[in-house]
């Protein structure tokens, strides 16, 4: 109801308008008259043509004034923006006629006469059209938007997970990255006494336990061996749950021997299971059997899919970390694994437009808090 009062409210002002145009239109002509009543039967001649062109101008207003209301009974629900258009083309043709009134003033000369009311006939027929035209481009717009249905675009997920975090220097270094990563932290030990407090400082952070590997010539203090008895393993995990406050995920560090050992890894689930902590394995070996003790305990499985910096070189780093964000594309999520190391913190940051292809996310926007 309200759009039809507004509808009849405009439609009234616009014929308005046009009316004082030829009333304007009509005391030019007036004037002119008088001024020409006593000039020579050569410009007496010359005014009868003015009249019949002044005459087919306030017929094409009037035609004018029809088109507007035709245009306004077919398109009555069209938006406030294109009305304004159609003053703003209302307010030209006032313009328009200031430049008549301006032309007839020269006719004195006898020079502009019968072309200027030829012309103008020719500019409002051009108007009209033109009015025409844009009004039926601006409705096809609006049916065409209409139409659009527009898609969420999500975009793939990508969890990439800092081994080593060990120290203040590499905490600084992770965060002048301002990279939504997944930093791991060593249990402490008087190696790094601090990384509890250092693990603070992040949103989200996770622990790196140590597990035995097979061939390796530098295990951390306290590493777990296969052969460690079920107490042993489950006081392990239960202090690194007092040390680090709010954890949730821990990975293992090396492992290729603990976690190739049934019997270990199904004592380890079930020592994490009992602390509320989830496994995320780094498959640091082919045969991990970290999947069945994750079934026999019925724990959900994570595994790393992309070892980001096997090389220590930043050309091989970014080759790397397209090979996630392709694996993420593809999977709809990848978990990606690298080192506080030099060369892989610069190539991460030489690849953010390559990372902006992804959504970087903590594993508890996955797997759950």
């Amino acid at each position: 109801m309200l759009k039809k009062k507004i509808t009849q409210i405009q439609r009234f002002l616009i014929i308005a308008i046009l009316f004082l145009l030829c009333i304007a239109l009509a005391l030019g002509i007036l004037l002119k008259y008088q001024e020409l009543k006593n000039t020579t039967n050569h410009f007496a001649k010359n005014n009868n043509d003015q009249q019949e062109n002044l005459i087919l101008l306030e017929d094409n207003n009037q035609n004018k004034i029809e088109m507007f209301e035709d245009f306004h009974d077919q398109d009555k629900n069209k938006s406030l923006a294109i009305l304004e258009q159609e003053a703003q083309k209302i307010d030209n043709d006032i313009n328009l006629t200031k430049m008549i009134e301006q032309n007839i003033s020269l006719e004195k000369n006898g020079t502009l006469k019968s072309n200027l009311s030829l012309n103008n006939d020719n500019n409002l027929s051009l108007k009209n059209t033109t009015i025409l035209e844009n009004n039926s481009s601006l409705i096809e717009q609006n049916l065409s938007t209409q139409t659009i249905q527009k898609k969420d675009k999500h975009l793939p997920k990508l969890a990439i997970i800092i081994d080593d975090m060990a120290n203040a220097s590499q905490v600084r270094n992770l965060k002048a990255l301002n990279l939504k990563l997944n930093p791991s932290f060593f249990p402490p030990d008087k190696n790094h006494p601090n990384t509890p407090k250092l693990a603070s400082n992040f949103n989200f952070y996770m622990v790196h336990l140590p597990l035995a590997a097979i061939h390796y010539n530098k295990p951390e203090l306290d590493t777990l061996n296969p052969n460690d008895s079920e107490e042993r393993i489950f006081k392990k995990i239960a202090q690194i749950k007092k040390d680090f406050k709010n954890l949730k995920y821990i990975n293992n560090h090396t492992g290729s021997l603990f976690t190739s050992n049934e019997k270990a890894m199904k004592n380890l689930y079930e020592a994490l299971k009992s602390q509320n902590l989830l496994f995320v394995d780094s498959k640091t070996i082919g045969n991990s059997k970290a999947l069945k003790a994750s079934k026999e305990t019925a724990m959900v499985y994570i595994q790393r899919d992309i070892f980001l910096d096997n090389e220590d070189n930043v050309d091989y780093v970014k080759k790397q970390l397209l090979s996630a964000v392709r694996l993420a594309q593809k999977k709809g999520f990848a978990i990606a694994i690298g080192h506080p190391r030099k060369s892989t913190l610069k190539a991460l940051q030489e690849s953010k437009d390559l990372l902006a292809k992804v959504e970087l996310v903590y594993l508890s926007e996955i797997y759950g808090k």
